[in-house]
């Protein structure tokens, strides 16, 4: 009996920033022995420089503060921008799962840029992956303010500046929505020190 064909891997790991998602797909690449990791901040900044500001005025913005367009940091405004700013970069997405597929490459794919309907558009668009997706969790909002300077101190001086801690409060209730977004689309949710830990009770994208 022939073999059915082996479907190329793609992981893909999502969250707020700082919630541990670069390095956390270094690991996942090491543990699975990968040579590509992708960093969706890139192909952000590659959809700007190819998409007229008045056509996607949030993609000027980032997740956590496209918020600003549509008035106060309420849930559902939070909740519009990221929407529209994942919209805005989700091209871009398209286009390098789209090239990781038809190269039947195992990778890596980390980033802000996700949510529950991108991935199933992902799943839906390209049958011939193994999509494996998983939601960071960061634990509270002073652990997240910790892993903030920790990244802060990193950073090179010419680096934009990225004012993560102005916005602990929106990016803790990003975080929410995102985990209420994954369970409904059945996306599992750990932490980055948990992702390898994987067991029928931790499910994760290993």
């Amino acid at each position: 009996m022939a073999h059915a064909e082996r479907r190329a891997a793609l992981r893909i790991l999502y969250g707020i920033p700082c919630a541990g998602k670069s390095t956390a797909a270094i690991s996942v690449a090491t543990h699975h022995g990968l040579r590509t990791v992708i960093g969706t901040d890139y192909l952000r900044e590659v959809q700007r420089l190819l998409t007229p500001p008045q056509q996607a005025p949030a993609l000027r913005m980032v997740t956590h503060t496209a918020w600003q367009r549509h008035g106060p940091p309420t849930r559902d405004n939070i909740a519009t921008g990221f929407r529209e700013h994942v919209a805005a970069v989700a091209p871009a997405i398209h286009a390098v799962v789209a090239k990781l597929a038809r190269d039947g490459f195992d990778a890596v794919l980390e980033g802000a840029h996700f949510h529950g309907d991108l991935i199933g558009e992902l799943r839906t668009a390209y049958p011939e992956l193994a999509l494996h997706a998983t939601v960071l969790a960061v634990g509270s909002a002073d652990e997240l303010r910790q892993r903030i300077a920790a990244k802060e101190r990193t950073r090179a001086a010419v680096s934009e500046r990225k004012a993560w801690a102005e916005h602990v409060p929106v990016l803790m209730m990003l975080q929410d929505l995102l985990h209420a977004d994954a369970r409904s689309h059945g996306i599992p949710v750990t932490t980055s020190e948990g992702l390898l830990t994987c067991s029928p009770h931790n499910p994760c994208c290993c």
